[in-house]
């Protein structure tokens, strides 16, 4: 168009006209409709973004919506609604947890300072991002759900938490197990939790020591109601279903070291430390630790484990186990019915610790009876001599003093044998009938084709029969070995040194799952938009 023309001219300047006229019309339209969206203060670019939030809620929330979709559906036609923020917060909190915390982190995302404090949580907990730890920390104690969310992240992270005495009283049992795993020193007072059960159990894993033994039984804690039960009473029986390592206390007190290899493991530092030397060099007891001849309690595991190694007993502390040790084995041979006894026995029988050569001397004493003829009367005249010079006799050997002159008295063709017919039968003295019943066929079986040996247990087994049919021991007293046997054959007990201290309940509780993670999560978007819709309802 030649503009050098008016009419030219002129039309151009119209239509420039219309144009600034039409641009002034849209921005007036423009601000009328953006003035129904101030209320949640949103940047005018990020309006359109808003809309489309807003109608995406109003959209998910369904027709029967009731009065808040109304409001937002009217803002939407470009009619005001007062309050609106607060009707969409109502319409946020009716949609699934999930769904309405990606509303919340949009809304974050668009910028919406009339939800600026609901909308940052929102986004944190719909987790399109991880949170700093400098978040959680800073976040605040709006509800027990999402204070128990932001405790547990922080937990998750290996932080200290914000709120202890709430995450104790309302954590899943699980995530309080995660706590206690940690290593966190913390206080219990036994009523955080309105389970009296669940309270005794994290006494029992932070502070086991404070539980009464009732207690310890209602949590069914067998570990440590036995621990207990052994340390009252070391002597205590140990049953089959009783926990491993209970049973193999209690068999290394009976002389298994197999049971005390299989202990180690558990013990304390100091005693591991022990026992792996003597288990290291079960050849050399000269060079084990001298503390744990000190402990009678594990003399017969010791026994064991030295078994046909010499013993050092030079050293003081050593010899105490080395004299029970050899009277003992002196004894097992004379069960045997082996001379070899005499061995161990020669040099007690001067001993100057009184119990132990009165054993010995009537060990000896009642070898020399056994290995000869009933009718030699010298040999009884002189068991009575050896007895009697014994400066200190306990009741045993008195009773032995007193069957040895009954021998005497008797017509040496009428004494019989000169033995205990239990030791005979290789059983203690007095033993039931089972018992001697069960080692005499052993030995039948053992001993065929040697007619002398067939003889003197078959002797044996009828004098018990006699004993037995006409009132028993009281009627018909023996000479009794050991004299001492509470000493040289005690009642197995328990080594304390080996019964750990309280150690705390092992966690029953499985790992955090995914899915619980996932629930403590939405408990608190839930409780988050309760929140906020109650702050922003008149």
């Amino acid at each position: 168009m030649d503009i050098s023309d008016p009419r030219a001219r002129k039309a151009a300047a119209l239509a420039e006209e219309r144009l600034r006229l039409a641009r002034i019309r849209e921005e007036r339209e423009r601000g009328r409709r953006d003035s129904v969206w101030q209320e949640f203060g949103a940047e005018s670019e990020r309006i359109p973004d808003l809309r489309d939030t807003v109608e995406a809620v109003v959209a998910e929330s369904g027709d029967d919506a009731g009065g808040p979709a109304q409001g937002l559906r009217a803002m939407l036609e470009g009619r005001m609604c007062p309050g609106a923020p607060g009707l969409l917060l109502e319409l946020l909190r009716d949609l699934p947890p999930d769904t309405a915390a990606g509303h919340l982190a949009r809304l974050h995302g668009i910028g919406v300072p009339a939800l600026a404090r609901w909308t940052r949580l929102g986004e944190l907990l719909h987790g399109q991002r991880e949170p700093a730890t400098e978040e959680l920390q800073g976040l605040p104690s709006l509800d027990p759900a999402f204070s128990l969310w932001r405790d547990g992240e922080l937990l998750r992270r290996g932080n200290r938490l914000r709120s202890l005495e709430r995450f104790l009283e309302n954590a899943p049992l699980p995530l309080v197990d995660d706590l206690v795993d940690r290593g966190t020193a913390f206080p219990l007072g036994g009523q955080e939790r309105s389970d009296p059960q669940e309270n005794l159990y994290l006494l029992a894993r932070r502070s086991p020591e404070r539980l009464t033994d009732a207690q310890v039984e209602s949590l069914g804690w067998l570990e440590e109601g036995w621990r207990r039960r052994l340390l009252e009473n070391p002597e205590c029986e140990v049953p089959d279903d009783a926990p491993e390592p209970v049973r193999d206390l209690a068999a290394v007190g009976g002389g298994d070291s197999e049971a005390l290899a299989r202990l180690v493991h558990t013990l304390d530092e100091r005693s591991r430390q022990l026992v792996r030397q003597v288990l290291g060099e079960p050849e050399r007891p000269s060079v084990w630790p001298r503390a744990l001849f000190k402990d009678t309690d594990l003399w017969p595991v010791l026994e064991r484990l030295c078994e046909g190694w010499a013993l050092e007993t030079s050293q003081e502390t050593t010899v105490p186990f080395a004299v029970w040790r050899d009277l003992r084995s002196a004894h097992r041979e004379l069960l045997d019915v082996r001379p070899s006894a005499y061995e161990y026995l020669a040099p007690y029988t001067s001993s100057s610790e009184p119990w132990v050569r009165e054993e010995a001397v009537a060990m000896e004493v009642y070898l020399d009876l056994r290995f000869s003829e009933s009718g030699d009367s010298q040999i009884l005249h002189k068991a009575l001599e050896r007895l009697n010079a014994l400066p200190e006799r306990s009741a045993v050997t008195e009773g032995n003093i007193a069957w040895i002159h009954s021998r005497l008295a008797m017509d040496r063709n009428n004494r019989g044998p000169l033995f205990n017919p239990y030791l005979e039968l290789g059983v203690a003295h007095g033993s039931d009938q089972r018992m001697w019943r069960d080692a005499w066929r052993s030995l039948r079986r053992l001993l065929q084709g040697h007619k002398q040996e067939l003889s003197d247990i078959n002797q044996a087994r009828d004098l018990i029969r006699d004993i037995e049919a006409t009132g028993g021991l009281e009627n018909h007293p023996l000479y009794i070995l050991p004299v001492f046997p509470d000493r040289l054959f005690p009642r197995p007990r328990v080594p304390r040194r080996f019964v750990a201290e309280p150690r705390p309940l092992a966690r029953r509780s499985g790992p955090v799952s995914q899915e619980l993670r996932e629930r403590i999560r939405t408990d608190a978007i839930t409780a988050l938009l309760n929140r906020a819709v109650a702050e922003r309802t008149p």
